[in-house]
């Protein structure tokens, strides 16, 4: 027979562990969100795009369970095609979800997160508890690029000051930069670049997850055949079929087995969002290579205008910025397309010239989207709880 003494503390144990679950079933579980919030800073846009935007918000277990307490968040943003959606979707939605554009291959519909799944990470421990919001930065051409255009609005200040202001008036956050995080994938996450280099006031750390356009020619493929001195093949067809066009109406599928035809509508996107034109109807842009006598000709104006935006040629000027930051992560999986893996090979370059602390990683098994999931629960959040501030104190 066991001493008194033991079987007291196996009885405390006991009483222990049933307190502990019943506070356990008591407690409520994370919930996922879709809200319509107002767009100020897309007022006077030429596209028409509306200015209230929806956004994902994910609210951890702990936000309803602890009334008093604040929390980071982290703002993840889509790529091309994308929406708030692809990211998380509200489950009460679905019943009125629209049906997918085949011409976006479902990306803007992913739901990439899903409530269960992290609330188990963060039951588990493996992530702590914080807020995530997903904006939506989808216009009418299916992509902003974050950037502020005299076509498009101001995308960028729509996510530091309508995005962020809203979130932080609303919900209990920890409101400063060393408590939020921005992280994207593919044009998100070279938006979550250019954002977080320029805000550095805002935004703690940054992870770019498989980014576009973040080389020092922006990513793009070869554009001047170097033996013939004219636009390579692959450019002469983009850029034929988009001096063809007349209307938004006549843009080819997005994703079809010619890569051509992703290009003429992400052409149209990045030339209205970096190369503006508003008396340019209908599409409100100056082109990389233009039209002159018949033949197709680079035109270094509009080349110059992206590339001054590029988050390449940015280090330069947002150098003590990117020191400022608690973390960068980039990264991109190893069957990567070739054009994305110079650029952000270059992009990491020039970070390590100038001695920027960096991480860059290169996972295997990876091309552009199919682990976006997987990293982002094994790798970013962890970077996340690495580098922000979960407390006040």
């Amino acid at each position: 027979m066991g001493k008194p003494a033991d079987a007291i503390l196996v009885l405390c144990l006991t009483l222990l562990a049933a307190g502990c679950a019943q506070q356990n079933s008591n407690t409520a579980p994370g919930s996922i969100s879709e809200i319509v919030i107002p767009a100020r800073a897309l007022q006077g846009n030429l596209l028409g795009d509306p200015t209230e935007q929806r956004l994902s918000i994910y609210l951890p277990p702990g936000y309803n369970a602890s009334p008093d307490k604040q929390f980071p968040v982290l703002y993840l943003l889509h790529g091309f095609t994308g929406t708030n959606r692809t990211w998380m979707i509200d489950p009460d939605s679905v019943a009125t979800e629209p049906a997918a554009d085949p011409r976006d291959g479902g990306y803007q519909y992913a739901g990439f997160l899903k409530r269960e799944r992290l609330d188990a990470l963060i039951a588990a421990g493996t992530i702590p508890e914080l807020i995530i919001v997903a904006p939506n930065g989808r216009n009418a051409y299916k992509h902003s690029f974050y950037v502020n255009s005299t076509v498009t609005g101001r995308w960028e200040d729509y996510v530091i000051e309508d995005v962020v202001g809203y979130i932080d008036a609303n919900y209990r956050t920890l409101p400063t930069a060393s408590s939020r995080g921005i992280a994207g994938h593919s044009g998100g996450a070279n938006g979550a670049l250019f954002i977080a280099m320029r805000h550095s006031d805002v935004f703690g750390s940054v992870y770019a997850m498989a980014p576009c356009c973040s080389g020092q020619t922006f990513s793009l493929p070869l554009l001047i055949d170097p033996d013939t001195g004219h636009p390579t093949p692959f450019w002469h067809k983009v850029y034929t079929r988009i001096h063809s066009l007349s209307t938004t109406g006549d843009l080819p599928n997005t994703f079809t087995d010619r890569l051509e035809d992703f290009y003429v509508s992400a052409e149209l996107a990045a030339s209205a969002a970096y190369s503006p034109n508003p008396d340019r109807a209908p599409f409100y842009g100056d082109y990389l290579f233009e039209m002159h006598d018949g033949a197709l000709v680079l035109s270094p104006s509009a080349l110059e205008r992206r590339l001054a935006l590029s988050v390449y040629r940015l280090v330069d000027q947002h150098e003590s910025d990117l020191r400022s930051l608690r973390g960068i992560l980039i990264d991109y999986g190893e069957h990567e397309m070739e054009a994305l893996v110079s650029g952000n090979s270059e992009l990491a370059e020039v970070l390590a010239r100038r001695g920027i602390p960096f991480v860059f990683e290169v996972y295997a098994g990876g091309d552009h989207g199919n682990r976006v999931t997987e990293r982002l629960e094994t790798r970013g959040f962890r970077f996340f709880a690495d580098s922000l501030e979960f407390s006040a104190e």
